[in-house]
């Protein structure tokens, strides 16, 4: 992510525009599943924004942005039959603890997942009422408070899955 950002203020990106990266890669120690792999082909994208749309708004209308093309290529290509609901339920990070507070992380995201099919978590990496943060993130790229998971269920693996960890940047203030 770091090198992403200085790529757009080295190439003198503006406002709305931005770049995108896809990433081949053999991960040897990743967690082997139907879902996983030790090949990767990770894409990524970073667009530059201004200050008045660091906010959780703006990141929400992301998030449907995003959604609502995975579905279109979905609808295009009935191959990829991926029951997704375009309809994004958001919840923090926060909540599903509150909800589920006998559960882990990842069980909090798979009953919420199977409840509402397509989901967001929000304000990952901070410390929540546990002691515990959610999941991990970098304290140096990653605003905790404007950032999340996009993840939807698969009824076929009766699992949940991620298709996109994302946010808004740091700021001087935020950092």
């Amino acid at each position: 992510a770091k090198w992403k950002r200085y790529a757009l203020k080295r190439y003198d990106f503006h406002e709305g525009r931005g770049l995108y990266t896809d990433m081949n890669a053999i991960r040897r120690d990743e967690r082997l599943d139907n879902l996983h792999s030790i090949y990767v082909d990770q894409w990524d994208w970073e667009k530059v924004i201004t200050r008045q749309d660091r906010n959780r708004a703006y990141l929400e209308r992301t998030v449907r942005s995003i959604v609502e093309a995975v579905g279109y290529t979905q609808a295009k290509y009935p191959v990829l039959n991926a029951q997704m609901n375009r309809e994004v339920t958001f919840v923090t990070s926060q909540e599903l603890l509150d909800m589920y507070p006998d559960k882990t992380a990842k069980e909090r995201e798979y009953l919420f997942a199977k409840e509402h099919g397509t989901i967001f978590v929000e304000k990952i990496g901070g410390v929540l009422s546990n002691g515990e943060p959610h999941d991990g993130r970098a304290p140096d790229y990653d605003d905790w408070e404007l950032n999340g998971d996009i993840i939807l269920y698969n009824s076929v693996l009766d699992s949940e899955f991620e298709i996109s960890s994302m946010g808004i940047r740091v700021d001087e203030k935020s950092m």
